[in-house]
This record gives structure tokens, C-alpha cells and sequence, in this order.
């Protein structure tokens, strides 16, 4: 029989108190949950979309949203029974078992701590870079064009995206209260210029804005039909009807960004109301962030022009002489429909704003993760440090700073890292999550019963409905990931990583713990409990 779990006493875990303070607010969650659904990754999504003939852009999304809201309410009720701080490690290790728990913790802050460092390139290569090109362009300044070009050479990646992981890091060091102070205003800022965005392509759809008449301004008159008209006779196919296939395909696009909402359960322990904050914030977010992404797909397609989409990008892929354009990312193109520098400034800034952030949520992951391996005795002790002004785990968000940078350098002057995707890794760990919600209810009924998480549809337990679902999603991702081409992440390195990550983990666990019951400490005791609050 499960014994139903309890707050572990003083002597289990050397003290009484993990120093983290319940700050966080459900709305403060939201934000974070939209945020790491990586809105900004639409750029990616349009500009890829004409090598899935006949898939909707739309319609995958939505799909997404079904699949990834599935597995996000299997992590949010896992999160309302063991509210603390520390992501997947803290329930997987005290309901399947301790090794898995750590390794899928391992593998998930490696790949968060990698793309704390990507993300802060992206906000150079994906959002610096399309707004100087533009401004360029529009302003005929070969300055503002010249400083566009810097920002995606490798001092101009790394430097940029040294300063995001320095700042954020200094922010997450101050405390969650530091941190969510300056989110709130990041968001705001943020959903004006996205506001802005689709306020500039609905008038792009109605005819009110002409991007083809901007462009061809720009450019050159015939510019928008000579990319159509090279892209066909280099071979695009351009006219593809709908395909159903094509659309499933397309769907590892979204899920790379909505799957994401659910890491919040990395600082469950610093949420006020745990079960309503990661209800509302995971589910919330992955809902709010999807429809975003439906409407800014909807919109683009109808102010610029399906063809017109897929033949640019064609073109930069394939035969990027032929294209008159630097890139082909939305964030560039959506700034020719008004062909305003001040819209395009105030179009680009959200780009720049939440891509930033997208490597600030990945800091917070990471960060708490460690920290929860330090309170079990799994890194050196030093991890599960608290600052006593900041209420924060300051030992291990220098570690992430540090790994983050080197990546990042790793990244900016050398290819090495360029053909690593970090999906189908962290995909496996959302399978495994999905999976063990499909028998907690069942494997841990005590504990269960007495738990927040104890809601039924149709007479089954929620937590395993969801889990059914989102294990078939998860399982697709990974699959998905690894087998298609466009999405590049079936690379040699990163599919030998899926499988490395994990198992270093695994052998951490068992050295960590072989090391820790030497030392006279029976840590197995602690995976019996719920870690101290």
C-alpha cells in the first residue's frame, strides 16, 4: 500500500526550511507560461511552412494546442500535489523512481541551460538583425543595414547574447520579486507591439496597407512578382492543395514552442497558490500563446500572401541569389506592409523583447532545477544555497550563467552547435511525465485521494485522461523531430544527444547517491517525502 507522502522533517533534509518564499502570483505565472511558449518562434513557423505542401499553419497550431494542453494539465496536477520547486525532479522521483526523476531533471535543465545561452544569439540572429535590415532598407541608410549585418556575424551573436544571459542572470540573483517586476512591464511592452503587429497585417488582409506596392517602393518595381515567378522556376511548388498529413507534419513547428508552458512547475515552491497558479498558468498559457500564433499565421498569410511566403523562403533556403531580401523571418516582412521606420520599429519590438525572455525562462528552469538536486543531496550542497536577502538560489544561477556563456561561445564561433536541436530531449521527458500521469492515480491512490489533483472526467481520473493524450502528442514530437528533415533535428549529434543526456544523468544519480550513503546519509529516505518547503 502507498503510503501517503508528508512534508519531510528537518532531519531528512539537514533543514527545516529550503529559504524560497511564496511570491509569485497566478497572473505572474501566466506571463512566465507565455514566455516560454516562445511566441517569438513564429518566425520560424511561416518561414518553413512551404516545405509541408498543403499543411495549415493554423490548424496544426491548433492541434498543438489540444496535445501540448493535455500534458500541461498532467504537469500542473502533479504540481498541486507536490508543490515544490524543482520542475519534473521533485514528482518523478518520488512517484516512479528516483534515477528516472533525476535523469529527466538532468536532461531537461541541460537543454534549458543550452538555450538560455541559443535564445540570447536568437535575440541577435532573429530579432536585431531583421529590424536594422529593415530600417536599412527603408530608410535607404547603409549605416542601420551594415549594423543589421553585424549583429549575425559571431562577435555580434556573442556579445549580444552575452548581455541578455548577464542581465538575466543579475535579474534572476535579486529574487523572483526582481525578476517578476520587470517581467510584468517586459509583458506589457511586449503585447502592445504584438497588438501593433496584427493591427498592421488585418489592415495588410483588408487592402487598407499594400506590402507587394511597399516592397516593389523598396526594392524595385516588380520586386514581390519576381520572387514568385524565380521560386517556380527553381522548382517550389507553390499550389499544393490542403493535405491533412502535411498539417500533422507541420505540428512539431508549434509544439517546439506551446510545449514549453508547462516548466513553470520549476518554481512551483514560490507560487502563493500553487494548485489556481499552474492551472490557470500552464493551461492559460498554452491556450493564450496558441491563439496568438493562429492569428499572427492568419494574418501574415493574408497581408503578404501565401505564394509569396513560401516562394521567399524557398528562395532563402535553396537559392538565396535569387532573393532580394536578407532574410525571409515575419518580423522583416511584416515590417514592409506599413513600410513606416517608427511600425517597424514598434512591429520588431516584440521580436526583440520576448525572445530575450524566452532565454530568461529558461534561466529560472535551470536554475531551480539544481537547486532542488542540492536539497536532496544530489550536486554538492552548495547548490541548494539561498540567498538570505534575495530569497534566491544564487550558487546555482551563477552555475547556469556559467555553462550558458560557454554554449554561447561555442555557438557563436563555431558550427558544432548549430546542428543541435534540443526538441526531441526534451520532448522525451514530457512523454515520460505524460506517461507516469496515466497511473499515479492508480500506483499512489493515497496519496492521490488526498490530493488537490483529484478531479474526474467521465468517471476516470483527469490526471490520466490528459496523460493518455499527451503521451500520444509527446510521443509523435519525438518522433517527429527525429525523422523529419526540414526540422533539423535529426543531426547525428542530436540524436546521439537525446540518449547521452539522459544516461549522464542516470550515472550522476548513482555515483551522487553511492557517495551521499557512504557519507552516512540514506537519501533514499528522502525520495519517500515531499522535499522541505
Amino acid at each position: 500500500m502507498t503510503v501517503p507522502m508528508q512534508v519531510a522533517p528537518a532531519g531528512t533534509f539537514t533543514r527545516a526550511s529550503s529559504g524560497l518564499v511564496r511570491q509569485v502570483g497566478t497572473l505572474d505565472t501566466l506571463w512566465y507560461c507565455v514566455l516560454q511558449a516562445a511566441l517569438p518562434y513564429v518566425f520560424f513557423m511561416v518561414a518553413f511552412w512551404t516545405f509541408y505542401p498543403g499543411a495549415s499553419m493554423e490548424l496544426a497550431t491548433l492541434v498543438t494546442i489540444v496535445g501540448a494542453g493535455a500534458t500541461g494539465l498532467v504537469y500542473a496536477l502533479y504540481s498541486s500535489v507536490y508543490p515544490r520547486s524543482g520542475g519534473e525532479y521533485v514528482f518523478l522521483s518520488r512517484t516512479v523512481h528516483p534515477a528516472l526523476g533525476y535523469a529527466s531533471s538532468f536532461a531537461m535543465a541541460f537543454w534549458q541551460t543550452f538555450y538560455f545561452g541559443i535564445n540570447g544569439a536568437f535575440v541577435a540572429i532573429y530579432g536585431m538583425q531583421p529590424l536594422f535590415a529593415a530600417l536599412g532598407l527603408q530608410m535607404k541608410s547603409q549605416a542601420l543595414t551594415d549594423l543589421g549585418a553585424w549583429f549575425a556575424t559571431p562577435w555580434g551573436i556573442f556579445l549580444t547574447g552575452t548581455a541578455v544571459v548577464l542581465f538575466f542572470g543579475a535579474n534572476l540573483y535579486l529574487g523572483m520579486k526582481s525578476y517578476f517586476d520587470v517581467q510584468r512591464w517586459a509583458m506589457l511592452i511586449g503585447f502592445v507591439s504584438i497588438a501593433i503587429t496584427l493591427g498592421v497585417l488585418a489592415l495588410g488582409a483588408t487592402g487598407a496597407l499594400s506590402f507587394e506596392k511597399n516592397l516593389d517602393e523598396v526594392l524595385g518595381a516588380g520586386t514581390y512578382q519576381g520572387v514568385i515567378t524565380a521560386a517556380q522556376a527553381d522548382g517550389a511548388d507553390l499550389g499544393a492543395g490542403f493535405s491533412l498529413g502535411e498539417t500533422i507534419r507541420f505540428s512539431i513547428w508549434p509544439a517546439w514552442s506551446l510545449l514549453f508552458a508547462v516548466l513553470s512547475v520549476s518554481f512551483s515552491g514560490e507560487i502563493r497558490n500553487v494548485k489556481r497558479g499552474q492551472l490557470v498558468g500552464i493551461v492559460g498559457g498554452i491556450v493564450v500563446s496558441g491563439l496568438l500564433l493562429v492569428a499572427i499565421q492568419y494574418f501574415s498569410r493574408a497581408a503578404i500572401g501565401d505564394q509569396f511566403l513560401q516562394a521567399s523562403a524557398y528562395l532563402f533556403i535553396n537559392n538565396p541569389d535569387q532573393l532580394p531580401l536578407p532574410s525571409v523571418w515575419i518580423n522583416l516582412l511584416a515590417s514592409f506592409v506599413a513600410n513606416s521606420p517608427i511600425i517597424t520599429i514598434a512591429v520588431n519590438l516584440w521580436f526583440v523583447l520576448l525572445t530575450a525572455y524566452v532565454a530568461a525562462v529558461t534561466a529560472v528552469y535551470a536554475s531551480r532545477a539544481v537547486f532542488a538536486w542540492g536539497i536532496d543531496g544530489m550536486a554538492p550542497r552548495q547548490a541548494g544555497t539561498v540567498s538570505e536577502r534575495y530569497h534566491s538560489p544564487t550558487w546555482s544561477i551563477v552555475v547556469v550563467v556559467i555553462v550558458a556563456l560557454v554554449l554561447l561561445a561555442v555557438y557563436s564561433f563555431t558550427d558544432t552547435l548549430v546542428i543541435l536541436s534540443g526538441l526531441p530531449g526534451m520532448g522525451l521527458v514530457f512523454l515520460v511525465v505524460s506517461l507516469a500521469g496515466i497511473t499515479f492515480a492508480y500506483r499512489h491512490r493515497e496519496t492521490y485521494e488526498g490530493s488537490p489533483a483529484r478531479l474526474s472526467v467521465l468517471g476516470l481520473p483527469l490526471i490520466a485522461v490528459a496523460g493518455v493524450i499527451g503521451s500520444a502528442f509527446c510521443a509523435w514530437v519525438v518522433w517527429g523531430a527525429l525523422t523529419d528533415d526540414t526540422f533539423g533535428a535529426n543531426s547525428d549529434l542530436s540524436r546521439l544527444m537525446v540518449f547521452v543526456v539522459p544516461i549522464v544523468g542516470f550515472i550522476w544519480f548513482y555515483v551522487a547517491r553511492q557517495y551521499r550513503m557512504s557519507r552516512g546519509t540514506n537519501v533514499d529516505l528522502q525520495f519517500k517525502e515531499i522535499p522541505v518547503e
